[in-house]
Parts: structure tokens; sequence; C-alpha cells
């Protein structure tokens, strides 16, 4: 599938110039599993020019000759701003270098950040320009992801707004909308329906949302506004109340064994090209406790609705079914998966969905007999080809543990090795 007809909110009808660009082709929006586009979407695509700079480019990941990709990309912004200076312009450009394969670059962007919106501000770019800041997800391969923090970072990615000055003392409702908004509940959903807002913004209607799950920013979210609402499926909200259970409880060792038949049963069709996987370990589980004193709330015992009245039976309320999420590392191939799903107690069963289950660890090219034919096996096939190579690699291993023990002469014997 083509997307040419999907990309036109920022057509040339809309009277804007239009620039685009990301640095990791492989990975690239409508690229990764994708086929692109057809055409150009926008009128400067740069596409074209990092493909060839990653053939010739063999040496230096992070740089263009003396200068840093980064740099080279911001410069490429400066040029787009000089060449149209009384044109609508947008402009996208998508970084990845840095923070793709892992956080510990990060810092590298602090300076060239710092330069970049400084010499915005000189030149009077900002004066007139909407500047968004934004990432669109935290780490997703990294012992960072397997903690508390790391799960946060990944469900929460960072957005700023900078308006113009002259738009924020024209409109201090707008503004005010903003800052209340930065503390909501906010997806890019609405990010999408504030650029719509912004090209009827001088309309002489009123302007209204065309979908139930999105919010123009410039407009007030609702301040109880759910997941569910926003349609953020459970499994990537973080409004809930997680609490962690044991993982050596029946329900859970049960959730874990579901989960790789679930994953088995998915790849099937296949199963000559992907080995069968099996439960290694459960890292980690936690259950979704619901607030008791939301779900005894029945109403108000006085007439202002300040008192608030609550049921002493909560199993009148309460829905049976529980929401559990589980970290599991499979074998072959030391898979790392989180997976959340809800677990009906009268039935004793787990609701997997594909979309709700997580790759926590890259999976690199053990997947890469089946990436083409079936890229939506990529985070869960290893390949059987690599069988053979895994089983040699590991006998390999625990020899040079033995002759290590050996050598220190420690007290360690043989059968604490195979354990």
């Amino acid at each position: 599938m083509f997307f040419d007809r999907l990309y036109s909110i920022f057509r040339t009808d809309n009277g804007y110039v239009t620039q685009w660009a990301e640095d990791m082709q492989s990975v690239g929006t409508f690229q990764y599993r994708l086929k692109g586009f057809r055409d150009p979407p926008v009128d400067h695509y740069g596409r074209p020019f990092y493909l060839f700079a990653e053939r010739i480019n063999t040496l230096k990941q992070l740089c263009f000759g003396s200068i840093t990709r980064l740099q080279a990309m911001f410069t490429w912004i400066r040029n787009f701003f000089d060449m149209y200076p009384h044109q609508p312009k947008f402009s996208y450009l998508f970084h990845s270098d840095y923070s793709h394969d892992s956080n510990d670059r990060l810092p590298y962007a602090d300076n060239e950040l710092l330069t970049f919106l400084q010499m915005m501000q000189a030149h009077g770019y900002l004066d007139d320009t909407m500047l968004i800041i934004m990432a669109d997800h935290g780490a997703r391969f990294s012992a960072l992801r397997r903690t508390y923090q790391g799960k946060l970072e990944e469900r929460l990615p960072f957005m700023s707004i900078r308006m113009p000055p002259k738009f924020q003392a024209q409109y201090p409702t707008i503004m005010k909308n903003l800052r209340l908004n930065s503390h909501r509940l906010t997806t890019p959903f609405d990010l999408h329906e504030t650029f719509q807002h912004l090209f009827q913004f001088h309309a002489r209607t009123p302007y209204e949302s065309k979908s139930n799950r999105s919010f123009s920013l410039f407009e007030l979210v609702p301040e109880n506004r759910t997941c569910a609402q926003a349609d953020v499926d459970q499994h990537w909200c973080a409004c809930l109340d997680w609490h962690d259970i044991l993982i050596n409880t029946s329900i859970i060792q049960q959730y874990g064994r579901a989960v790789v038949d679930f994953l088995n049963k998915f790849v099937s069709d296949h199963q000559q090209d992907c080995a069968t996987l099996s439960l290694l370990r459960v890292i980690k589980a936690s259950r979704f406790e619901v607030n008791e004193r939301v779900l005894k709330f029945v109403g108000a015992n006085d007439v202002d609705g300040r008192i608030p009245k609550f049921q002493s039976d909560l199993s009148q309320s309460l829905d049976e079914t529980r929401f559990y999420q589980i970290q599991l590392e499979t074998t072959p191939g030391q898979g790392q998966f989180e997976v959340t799903a809800a677990h009906d107690p009268k039935r004793n069963t787990f609701d997997i969905q594909k979309r709700h289950i997580s790759r926590m660890n890259a999976y690199g090219t053990t997947s890469a007999c089946i990436a083409w034919k079936r890229p939506e096996f990529r985070e869960i096939c290893y390949c059987s080809n690599l069988l053979v190579h895994t089983n040699v690699s590991s006998k390999a291993i625990i020899m040079n543990d033995r002759t290590t023990i050996q050598i220190k002469n420690t007290a360690v014997n043989n059968s604490n090795v195979h354990v």
C-alpha cells in the first residue's frame, strides 16, 4: 500500500510550502514494513539525499564530513526559511541517530539544539512560527525499558509547543488552554486536530472537531478524559494504577504459558521457518487495581452534592474481569515481551491480542528468514536455521566456564555449572 492519498493535510491547496526528512531510512515512518510513497509527498523531500548519503558515508555514523547529521538537518531548516521568507511553511524533521538504539548519546544533541533555537530566535524566524519539539516514544530496547520509569517514558513521549509572541498576546484564552492541556491526557491525534483547527483559524464559524477521539489543543481538553475516550489501549495507558504481584503464583504462570502459546500460534503458518518458543522465565507481573472508592460511589448524601455516598458491598459494582501485565522471556532467542491482557475468572482465560504485546529487547536479524515474507512476525519469530549455531555457542560458553573454574581452582563443582 502506498500512502500518497493519506498525506494531504499540508499539500499546496492549503498554501504551504512543505519540507520533510528523516535521518534513518530503514525505519522511516512510512517505509518500515511499508511501501512509502509513489511520488514525493512534500515540496522538499529529504529521503533521496539520505539514501544516497547512507551509501557513500560508511565511516562516520553520526557525521556528514566535518559536521554532525543533526547540524546538517538544522542547516537545511534554516535554508528552507531563507528560501521562502514570505510564504506559509511547514517543516517536519525527524532525527533518530542519537537516540534510536540507546539513550546514552542524547546529550550530544543538547548544545546543537540550543544553538539552533538561539539562531532561529535571533534571526526572527520564530516571530511568526508555531514551534513543536517532540518525541515519538521512549526507549524500547534497553535496560531502562525494563524499569517502571522506562515503561512510563515509552508511553509518555515529550512534546512542547511554543507560539509566536504576537499570537500569545492576541489570543490569551488559547494560550491558557494550551497551558492547562499540558497537564491533561493528550495524544498525537489531538496534535493533528490542532493543525486542522489552524487551517480554519479565521473561519466565520467556530471550529468543531471532526472526531470524537481528538480535540484541538487550542480548546480545553476535558479534565477527566480517559484512555478509552482518547482511543488509547489499556496496554499503552499510563493513567492506570498497576501494582506488582508475585510471579510464582499459579495464575501468573498460567498467564505466561498462555502468552507463549499465543506467540507460537501467531506464527504457526510458517512453523517451518520459526522455531517453537518456550517460556524461559517470568520477569515481572502486575495487576491493575481499581479505586474501590470510585467503584463504591453511588451518589450524593446531600442536596449540594458535596458529601459522597458509598455502598458497602463492593461485589455489587465490581466487574470480575481483571487486567494483568506480564514481562517474560522466551527461548530460543531470549526474546523479552511485555503483554497486557484481561483475565476472565469464570472461564479462567486470558484475552491476549497482538496489539497489546511489546517486544522489550532488540531482535536484530534473528527473524531475517521471515522479515520480508511476513513482516508482522519480525518481533516474534526466531528463525529455525539459527538453532544449530545457538547450540554450538551454548556449548562453547559452558566449556569456557568449566575451564575458568578449573584454572581458578574454586570450590564450585561441575554440578553447579549445570544448574
